[in-house]
C-alpha cells in the first residue's frame, strides 16, 4: 500500500554543496525506479547539529516528501544505512493532518 512519507536526511560536511545535492537526487532516484513519487524536496543547507554524530558537528539537511510502498521502506533504510554520505536519515509517516501543512 501506497503511503505519504517525510524522509528527511543529513549528509556529511566533508562533501560540497553540489555533491550533497547530487547524493539527494540519487537517493530519490531509487523511489521513483520503485514506483514512488516525489512530492516535494527542501534543501535546507548546511546546518549544525544539535548533537555531535560520529565526530561530526554540522551536515547538509534535506527533507523529502514522498509516496512510496510501505513494504519497501526497509530495503531502502538499509540502503541509506551502507552509504558512508549520509550520516543520519528519519523516516516519518505523514498522517491526514500533516498532509495539508506541506
Amino acid at each position: 500500500m501506497t503511503k505519504d512519507y517525510e524522509l528527511m536526511v543529513i549528509y556529511s560536511p566533508k562533501l560540497t554543496v553540489d555533491l550533497a545535492k547530487q547524493e539527494n537526487e540519487k537517493l530519490m532516484k531509487l523511489f521513483t525506479d520503485n514506483a514512488g513519487e516525489i512530492i516535494k524536496t527542501d534543501d535546507w543547507g548546511k546546518r549544525i547539529l544539535a548533537y555531535p554524530i560520529n565526530k561530526t558537528n554540522d551536515g547538509f539537511y534535506f527533507v523529502n516528501y514522498l509516496k512510496y510502498e510501505s513494504t519497501e521502506i526497509k530495503t531502502i533504510k538499509r540502503l541509506m544505512s551502507i552509504n558512508e554520505n549520509i550520516i543520519r536519515s528519519m523516516f516519518i509517516l505523514r498522517d491526514e493532518k500533516r498532509k495539508t501543512d506541506g
